[in-house]
């Protein structure tokens, strides 16, 4: 049985893919990327900093482009909704906190506009670490709770490779939001594959 329950948040709990990609998409058309190649450095499931760093970009120009995407993405941050069924998050008694590779002070202000950051203990982001996985790991540790009554709710293949490496429950969202398709999600074999939120109350 879950006692704690770690959201990823981007396509998990917020719409948030179609502002990446147009964020990220339109600053890396300058430096001469193609769209394929800028779209699986994005489905690596890194952070924004790795992501950059994955294409063969020097310091500064990831530092700048760091900079330039994530103004973007607050532009567009209007037009970002709740991902399917949400809200039911908050008829599940259980602990629950946010780990996301987006930056905090990016997600914070979602969370606030969306009306959901009160069900969540705690929002920790790509500013509190370097390394999501280890992250998670020492956080289970440091909190003394058992791997296995971890329950990771994500939306990526990512998600699924993060719970195995900590030894957690994957559980993977594959709607609409989700930053993986439906046959990719299967093919990575999640512990738990379901359609929206709501259905979570039926696996912890």
């Amino acid at each position: 049985m879950a006692k704690l329950l770690i959201f990823d948040f981007d396509g998990t709990i917020a719409d948030t893919k179609a502002v990446y990609y147009k964020s990220i998409e339109s600053e890396l058309r300058k430096f001469g990327f193609a769209q394929k190649r800028i779209g699986q450095a994005i489905d690596l499931g890194l952070s924004l900093r790795k992501t950059l760093g994955s294409l063969g970009l020097g310091f500064i120009s990831r530092w700048l482009l760091h900079r330039r995407i994530i103004r973007n993405v607050e532009k567009y941050s209007a037009e970002i909704k709740k991902c399917k069924d949400v809200d039911s998050i908050k008829t599940i008694d259980k602990e629950k906190i946010i780990v996301t590779n987006s930056l905090k002070e990016f997600v914070v202000p979602i969370l606030r506009h969306l009306k959901i950051r009160k069900y969540f203990k705690e929002v920790y982001g790509a500013d509190d670490f370097s390394d999501k996985t280890k992250f998670v790991s020492d956080y289970l540790k440091k909190n003394k709770i058992n791997k296995k009554d971890c329950f990771y709710v994500g939306d990526r293949v990512a998600d699924v490779k993060l719970a195995r490496k900590v030894g957690c429950v994957s559980v993977i969202i594959c709607g609409k939001c989700a930053w993986n398709s439906r046959s990719e999600l299967v093919r990575a074999r999640p512990d738990f594959l379901i359609e929206d939120i709501f259905d979570l109350k039926k696996i912890i």
